[in-house]
């Protein structure tokens, strides 16, 4: 992993025990999906840690063309380079003294991370996954449009989805609608055409997005809209969406099947559609960005 820009094994890397990301989450991340050593989407990513850096006023270097050699670096170090894998990166505010408000001047943590793709997501994708609800509604103190390292309601969810056999849990509103899953978001289709929630209340995801511009390729209609449980029960098809798993088709949700109990054919056509659009996004050459200095107003050493 690299730690701070220091590339070091992961069972000696380190970190302060006083850094803030540990302490309170004070913190962001990305994860970032690499394919054959070439990371996909990696501007996008950028873009939104830099949005979410730039509110909590976290100093971050949002530049593509800093970040790129780093991955590829890490990639090689751990012989992912001409494999599929997730790259990690985390923020954090840094070390300081105890309290909520951080003083002036602290240097952030930052961290990389790859890992593998796990080697099971393909026969999922094939097959089709099963999910559950998650059992608490959510308060809006989680700030669902920023990917902070506040985490705890999601890994509740995972150890709730792996109680039940299911690959996710999928949050639920006040009012009973679904918002997204602990760590993706939510599409269903209903008479061929795919709804979505709206961003309010859920984070933006990068996927999310790029699949939206595939459906309109495809001229597959799409509308956001809040989706009732009963409505996500009812669906003809639903799939998750995020930069690791793609598009993943969902075809039962607790003990309920979605529609045959099979993937639907608008998602096997997404699916499809979404690995074009990756394969086609990758030749393109790298477009060339002079060196600049964050948005966030860290400097290049960073």
């Amino acid at each position: 992993m690299l730690v701070n820009d220091r590339l070091q094994p992961a069972a000696r890397a380190a970190i302060s025990a006083l850094d803030r990301g540990f302490l309170y989450g004070d913190g962001l991340f990305e994860t970032v999906r690499t394919y054959r050593g070439r990371p996909f989407g990696l501007e996008q990513h950028l873009a939104r840690l830099a949005r979410s850096a730039r509110a909590f006023r976290i100093p971050f270097e949002r530049d593509p063309a800093y970040w790129r050699p780093r991955v590829a670096r890490l990639l090689r170090a751990n012989a992912l380079d001409a494999s599929d894998a997730a790259v990690r990166l985390t923020i954090s505010r840094g070390a300081g003294p105890l309290g909520l408000l951080p003083p002036p001047g602290l240097r952030p943590t930052t961290l990389l991370v790859a890992s593998a793709i796990d080697t099971r997501l393909r026969g999922a994708q094939a097959r089709g996954v099963g999910v559950c609800f998650f059992p608490y509604r959510l308060v809006t103190a989680t700030l669902p449009s920023h990917k902070t390292l506040h985490y705890l309601p999601a890994v509740l969810g995972k150890m709730l989805a792996a109680r039940a056999r299911a690959f996710e849990a999928l949050y639920l509103s006040a009012d009973d609608s679904v918002l997204e899953g602990t760590t993706s978001n939510v599409f269903v289709v209903r008479e061929g055409t795919l709804i979505t929630p709206p961003l309010h209340g859920i984070l933006p995801g990068v996927t999310r997005r790029f699949l939206a511009a595939v459906a309109r390729r495809a001229r597959i209609p799409l509308r956001e809209a809040a989706i009732a449980r009963r409505e996500l029960l009812a669906a003809d098809e639903v799939f998750l969406t995020a930069s690791t798993i793609e598009v993943l088709p969902v075809i039962r949700v607790e003990r309920h099947a979605i529609g045959r109990g099979v993937p639907g054919a608008v998602t096997r056509r997404l699916q499809e559609e979404y690995t074009r659009f990756v394969t086609a996004t990758l030749a393109r050459p790298l477009r060339s960005r002079a060196p600049s200095r964050s948005a966030s107003g860290a400097s290049r050493r960073r």
